[in-house]
């Protein structure tokens, strides 16, 4: 009983929520913006513990996102709702029935050819971290959509010694997305090579050091 009332104690509390983080959200002074509005069939490929942090960036640009069916998953929807985003409930994992992989893969595979964007936490939702699992390169060899690699960076954050090292930028802070070359995968690509080659180009651009002086 506890566990569902603090449940529903987080529902009843996440309007307030979305609007904190929207406050947050616009006193980040951030390094260039990205073109949202010139993508078609772009999976943004990022870090689960970086979620929020692109969250941040790319409000209200109407980019799909997937959570999970379960209490979690309903707490996050809510947010990124919240926020702008148009959430998938289920898995990206195609074939994981009791996560709704199938379903939430099939939706996902309809929104990117239907000339939507996609954003995939992409060792989410439970890790191991900072290891890509292949549902993302599945979803861009059935589709053809380009994987676009990206990572978060703020000049003052707090790091969360969660699993996945979850990112919350402090307010007024500098920040900057980095993003790397998009990755094709073609029909005649083997899957495990494409996810090490997304998993080495998201952890060279987690290595890259800001120079927030010149922000």
């Amino acid at each position: 009983m506890h566990r569902d009332l603090r449940f529903r104690l987080i529902l009843a509390l996440m309007p307030l929520l979305v609007l904190l983080v929207r406050i947050l959200g616009r006193t980040i002074r951030w390094r260039r913006r990205y073109e949202f509005s010139s993508d078609s069939r772009k999976i943004y490929a990022i870090w689960h513990g970086h979620a929020l942090a692109l969250a941040l960036f790319a409000m209200d640009r109407g980019i799909y996102t997937i959570a999970s069916r379960f209490r979690d998953g309903e707490i996050a929807a809510r947010l990124l709702e919240g926020l702008g985003f148009r959430v998938v409930r289920g898995s990206s994992e195609e074939g994981r029935a009791e996560k709704g992989g199938r379903t939430g893969a099939l939706r996902l595979l309809s929104v990117l050819e239907e000339g939507g964007n996609v954003a995939i936490t992409v060792d989410g939702p439970k890790g191991p971290a900072f290891k890509v699992k292949k549902g993302v390169v599945f979803l861009a060899q059935k589709t053809g959509a380009k994987i676009v690699p990206a990572v978060v960076k703020f000049e003052r954050c707090k790091e969360l010694s969660s699993w996945d090292r979850f990112l919350i930028p402090y307010p007024f802070t500098r920040g900057v997305v980095l993003v790397g070359k998009e990755i094709t995968v073609s029909g005649e690509d083997d899957l495990e090579e494409k996810r090490a080659e997304l998993e080495r180009k998201l952890s060279e651009l987690s290595s890259v050091e800001v120079s927030w002086g010149d922000i």
